[in-house]
């Protein structure tokens, strides 16, 4: 963002104040929007901040122009704000219990793993794209890169809707339940849970309480 930013608009261009933007707005709305979706499952509000933050990278696919880079970063940032906050949400939702440490270092590790390969993409495109110093009569296809970098990025929230009741577990839910209700009596009533508000905050007690029991001479003084 930065080279490009300089080679489009020149060395002067505000590029410290733009990319400022995006840190500004992650303090201010990550905790208003955490706080005002506490009950919206996390995996939806995954599936939303991501279309939100891939979609801001068209602005600058339709404009080469200070307002589009303006844009791109308020959009990208509140996308962030959205999702970010609710993956380790997801992620401790869906640990097992001890190894919390190690599905939250799971759920980073993409981030890490993407820096080499994004890395060499974007020098690549700048390169040809968007050249730092142009031969006479050759011009900047700065569209063209921002293009190929939106339809990249579109691909992991349509990945998301189109797998959204794998990784939700809704398929694998219904399956079982059919199994499970397979042959019972019309008069009996079947009660599903994921149907309730919030169920994903509501997980079945899993663990066998064992009460203390009470001495022969404790009863008979109870008695």
């Amino acid at each position: 963002m930065p080279k490009y930013m300089v080679r489009e608009f020149g060395e002067n261009t505000p590029k410290g104040q733009v990319y400022a933007i995006n840190p500004a707005l992650i303090i201010v709305l990550v905790p208003i929007i955490t706080a005002a979706t506490t009950a919206v499952d996390p995996l939806i509000m995954i599936h939303h901040g991501t279309y939100v933050s891939a979609l801001s990278v068209f602005f600058l696919a339709f404009s080469t122009s200070l307002p589009a880079c303006v844009l791109f970063v308020i959009t990208l940032s509140i996308g962030e704000a959205i999702w970010s906050p609710r993956l380790y949400d997801y992620t401790m939702s869906v640990a097992q219990e001890g190894r919390e440490g190690t599905y939250m270092a799971l759920s980073s590790a993409p981030l890490f793993l993407a820096k080499l390969p994004v890395g060499f993409l974007s020098g690549l495109l700048l390169q040809r794209y968007c050249p730092e110093h142009l031969e006479e009569g050759e011009i900047r296809h700065s569209k063209t890169m921002w293009w190929i970098i939106g339809l990249t990025t579109i691909i992991s929230p349509i990945l998301i809707t189109a797998l959204g009741g794998y990784i939700s577990g809704r398929n694998n839910e219904r399956s079982a339940k059919g199994n499970e209700y397979e042959g019972l009596d019309d008069n009996e009533e079947c009660i599903d849970d994921s149907s309730s508000e919030h169920s994903y905050q509501h997980k079945p007690l899993t663990t066998n309480i064992s009460l203390p029991r009470v001495r022969q001479a404790e009863r008979g003084v109870l008695a």
